[in-house]
């Protein structure tokens, strides 16, 4: 892959972003169009670094789910940022995060797709796609959050069917764990414990449009849960597991959760 390409690649969509986003600011109207060119730009630029374009396999085509759902969620998040200052600064850690998610596409694809086939690559290689796997479960964590508060938003504020906001909810999970479970199983289990995460986390955002609670609580609920599940996951995937490791994921996830339900100021509905 052409090394200036790949930097063109990543770079050109998040400044196409940062410029689309400021433009935004004194032209809403241009909200939906403007939308759809970066969602355009992000997608083209990462089949190109998937290597879709050149190898045209169709595992390549699983690293536009990331992308995707980030830009959606993360410019529904953008609407609520109204205070100039804050969403300059939105607009800025965004388009950031977004050239992370790009270059991650490129690293990961690499090791998947080199020579043909994945690959078990050792030493400093191999921590390198352990790096590049770990920031795609930050990433999918991220993403996960703003989706889930925004369609938390969507029933508090504007009394969307709670029925229609799972379905969505639970197809959006189901996508984005897979794209990160591809990365450690077999495309059966990824299949597998995908639908078993998402199904697990429908329930549990469900679960929690009874609750009092706002809808940034309920969302690190869910991303607390998540971050517990996927990192189980992982190291079950690599053969890591540990009974310390399970301790330590549920005390962190367990922690967090209570945290939030103390601190959040309860509303009842």
């Amino acid at each position: 892959m052409n090394s200036i390409l790949s930097k063109i690649a990543i770079a050109f969509p998040v400044l196409a972003a940062i410029i689309s986003l400021e433009i935004i600011q004194s032209r809403p109207d241009l909200f939906w169009p403007i939308l759809g060119v970066i969602l355009g730009l992000t997608l083209i630029s990462a089949l190109y670094l998937s290597g879709f374009l050149k190898q045209k396999k169709l595992a390549g085509l699983f690293y536009l789910i990331l992308p995707f759902f980030y830009i959606a969620s993360a410019i529904s998040v953008f609407v609520l940022a109204q205070k100039s200052y804050i969403a300059h600064f939105f607009i800025l850690s965004a388009a950031s995060v977004l050239g992370l998610a790009l270059y991650n596409i490129k690293t990961l694809s690499k090791y998947r797709f080199e020579s043909g086939q994945e690959v078990i690559l050792k030493s400093q290689e191999d921590k390198r796609k352990h790096i590049a796997l770990t920031i795609n479960q930050a990433l999918v964590l991220l993403t996960i959050f703003f989706a889930v508060a925004n369609l938390f938003g969507l029933i508090y504020l504007l009394s969307f069917p709670v029925w229609q906001i799972l379905i969505i909810i639970t197809l959006i999970i189901f996508l984005l764990v897979y794209q990160f479970f591809n990365e450690i199983f077999d495309r059966p289990l990824a299949y597998l414990y995908s639908l078993i995460t998402a199904l697990v986390l429908g329930q549990i955002f469900w679960s929690l449009t009874f609750w009092p609670t706002n809808y940034i609580a309920n969302a690190v609920i869910v991303v607390s849960s998540l971050y517990v599940t996927l990192g189980i996951f992982n190291h079950y995937g690599h053969k890591t597991l540990t009974l310390r490791l399970i301790k330590i994921y549920f005390f962190l996830g367990g922690f967090t959760i209570l945290a939030v339900l103390l601190s959040n100021q309860w509303t009842p509905r």
